[in-house]
């Protein structure tokens, strides 16, 4: 009981004084507040700070500040989707994180998926699956720091979702988009991103040091999780990516640059436009994004034989089962391959 008071108070002093310390700074005061409160004894009557004991918004704005600094190793695109969640089902709710129930959960689900059926439009499974996980997560994280007792979301399932094949470039489709590169930073793009099968936001963050050019190994901080993980450069990858780079006469570290002065760093933004002009004049009717080129190395992989778990591996997946949900079934390829050699 004495170590809860202790943890209640020191998240309360976190979370008052995150209008005037940075994230640093506040993870410096958190440190010494754990030192000094192994040496005293506290008691309690309060769960909540004096000023707001008796205010809804005040209690819910509480519990928001606090989960944005325990969560702050979190990216800031991760942060912003769990907090719009939680803000729609407050707006839906109107009663505090603490005294959401199932049934509550399970009204603003139905209201979700159907917000915005007076226009024609109905939010569909997936939608609404992955707002049930950006709450139960939230919940989640509340049962863990003892602000409830039970994840509110736990009982209610998840909606079936229609299992759609997997978008991958075809090995012609691969082909058109190379002839279709007009210059060395198009193919190294390409090819960089066929190789090593990385989200955008972490080929982006890559700089030239990083790659051993006799390998082709490169170590990331994956995007998601923020886990380092290996990536590769095979040699035809490692080849058109040393022609980009060796025309270019700056000496700025990132891999690929904007094709303009000032030569800025390029952006997720106009990568996908680079890669949809590219399809475009490769006369490719299926869409062309980034994302893609990761599939179809998971799929080049799977179509292989490789196991799940390498898989997840090189794809750098936080778990066995988000790779099995996309590559464990059989593929025509592989069916067609085990008709082959079995004929």
């Amino acid at each position: 009981m004495n170590n809860n008071i202790k943890s209640k108070m020191r998240d309360d002093i976190i979370v008052q004084m995150q209008q005037y310390l940075d994230n640093n700074t506040l993870q410096i005061l958190d440190s010494v507040l754990v030192d000094m409160f192994e040496e005293v004894d506290m008691q309690r009557r309060e769960t909540l700070p004096a000023e707001i004991r008796n205010s809804v918004d005040e209690k819910n704005k509480y519990i928001i500040q606090l989960f944005i600094y325990k969560k702050s190793n979190l990216s800031p695109k991760t942060i912003t989707a769990y907090l719009e969640a939680i803000k729609m089902l407050l707006t839906y709710t109107d009663k505090e994180l603490t005294k959401v129930n199932d049934i509550d959960i399970t009204g603003f689900l139905k209201w979700y998926q159907n917000r915005n059926k007076a226009k024609g439009k109905i939010n569909n499974n997936v939608s609404v699956n992955n707002m049930r996980k950006f709450i139960s997560a939230f919940y989640g994280w509340m049962r863990k720091e003892k602000l409830i007792s039970d994840n509110p979301v736990e009982t209610i399932p998840p909606l079936a979702e229609p299992r759609k094949p997997i978008d991958y470039f075809s090995r012609t489709e691969m082909e058109k988009l190379r002839e279709a590169c007009r210059d060395e930073r198009e193919r190294a793009l390409i090819e960089t991103l066929r190789s090593t099968g990385a989200r955008v936001g972490e080929l982006l963050g890559i700089n030239r040091f990083q790659i051993n050019w006799d390998n082709g190994d490169v170590y990331i901080k994956g995007e998601k999780g923020g886990k380092y993980r290996l990536l590769y450069m095979d040699e035809e990858c490692r080849y058109y990516l040393r022609k980009y780079l060796e025309k270019r006469e700056d000496d700025k570290l990132e891999l690929f640059l904007s094709s303009r002065t000032p030569y800025n760093p390029l952006r997720k933004e106009s990568v996908e436009l680079i890669l949809r002009k590219i399809g475009k004049r490769a006369g490719l009717t299926c869409r062309v994004y980034p994302h893609k080129f990761r599939k179809t190395l998971g799929m080049g992989l799977r179509n292989k034989g490789v196991e799940i778990g390498v898989i997840q591996e090189v794809l750098g997946h936080s778990s066995p089962e988000v790779t099995a949900k996309y590559y464990a079934e059989s593929t025509t390829d592989t069916l067609r391959g085990i008709r082959q050699r079995t004929a």
